[in-house]
């Protein structure tokens, strides 16, 4: 088996989803250790777990993930240089903060302006105006000023990760392709 066939391969798929939520059940035990041995808090955990061994199994979930990116990342012709921020221990978590706060900056705005455009219609329609104005040419505007931005936030997706999208494609793409799960479903 080439590792086209490898990287294709529906384990591939199941292993990133199981070992993503391992990392998400990892996370929640690490930052209740966190807060039990650092700020002595009692959370809903009645026993923690110790923070070194919280710690080492995150690294570990951490590296696996890691690895099976770069072999997941060979579905696709698509490549280029990428940050290998992801073998810095805790990189994963904080690639995934760091996109996510840069999505979510420009997620929230699109979605704020599709919701104030079906306002506007519900409003023009109230009042028969729907026919001389209409708000698709709000939410036109608004992408069209924003595409720029939609490729700059898929440029830097492209420069963290190993699994490509297209640098053309909306904000959601980068978004919704952030999980490895989700992107090897997606391919």
């Amino acid at each position: 088996m080439n590792l086209y066939k490898f990287a294709r391969n529906k384990l591939i798929t199941f292993l990133a989803m199981l070992f993503e939520l391992l990392m998400l059940i990892a996370c929640i035990l690490l930052a209740d250790a966190l807060v039990e041995e650092v700020f002595h808090i009692q959370t809903m955990l009645a026993t923690h777990m110790p923070l070194n061994l919280a710690i080492a199994i995150v690294l570990a979930l951490q590296y696996l993930i890691a690895v099976l990116e770069v072999f997941a990342s060979y579905r696709e012709d698509r490549r280029g240089f990428t940050l290998p921020i992801v073998f810095l221990p805790g990189g994963i978590i904080l690639r995934t903060a760091f996109m996510t706060v840069l999505e979510l900056c420009l997620i929230s705005f699109k979605l704020v302006t599709y919701f104030l455009s079906v306002l506007l219609e519900f409003a023009l329609q109230i009042f028969r105006l729907d026919k001389l104005i209409g708000s698709a040419h709000l939410v036109d505007a608004v992408d069209r000023k924003l595409e720029p931005f939609d490729i700059f936030v898929n440029h830097i997706y492209n420069f963290l990760y190993f699994h490509k999208i297209h640098a053309n494609a909306s904000i959601f793409s980068s978004f919704f392709n952030g999980s490895l799960s989700f992107w090897c479903i997606n391919h």
